[in-house]
């Protein structure tokens, strides 16, 4: 049973992130601020830290294939910078796990990377013609802000599951 658990926290995730979150958002009611909820890349990070790469890249790559077909009409941008993130900031070194600040700060730098990423590709293609300055002050900033609070009130709950998923799979191999 404790194999689910990921997987339906991604999945509530994923929903919550897609469908539900949009409806709170500033430019909703009509700021000039956007907040782009990247709640999966801050879980993708905490997951890779706590369960190793392999684990992480796993659901990156699942996961980012579900988000590009469900929720963009270019295929293959979130399996992308998902599994990138996935593979590149999962540290599961002792001396990561057991601190409180390397983690947020590794998913915030995620988020951000991400998000470049995202700009990016999508300015080449000509998706956006946002401007730098106006992205980092408008988008990257704001998304910043609402992913740090994010991944400040879930690292230790996440960090408990991860432990809980890891301690009954040592339990199944025995």
């Amino acid at each position: 049973m404790s194999r689910a658990y990921l997987p339906t926290l991604l999945l509530l995730t994923l929903v919550i992130e897609g469908s539900l979150f949009p409806f709170f958002m500033p430019e909703r009611y009509g700021s000039d601020l956007t907040m782009v909820p990247r709640f999966l890349v801050v879980f993708l990070v905490f997951i890779g830290i706590y369960t190793g790469r392999s684990t992480s890249l796993l659901y990156a790559l699942c996961f980012g294939v579900i988000y590009d077909v469900v929720y963009t009409e270019l295929l293959g941008v979130y399996v992308f910078g998902f599994a990138v993130v996935g593979y590149v900031f999962a540290l599961s070194y002792k001396q990561i796990q057991d601190s409180i600040l390397v983690p947020l700060l590794l998913a915030l730098v995620a988020v951000a990377l991400f998000d470049y990423y995202q700009y990016g590709l999508f300015r080449l293609i000509g998706i956006t013609d946002m401007g730098a300055y106006t992205f980092v002050i408008e988008r990257l900033l704001p998304t910043l802000l609402l992913n740090g609070a994010w991944a400040i009130v879930m690292l230790y709950p996440v960090k408990k599951l991860c432990e809980h998923v890891q301690h009954h799979s040592r339990l199944r191999e025995r």
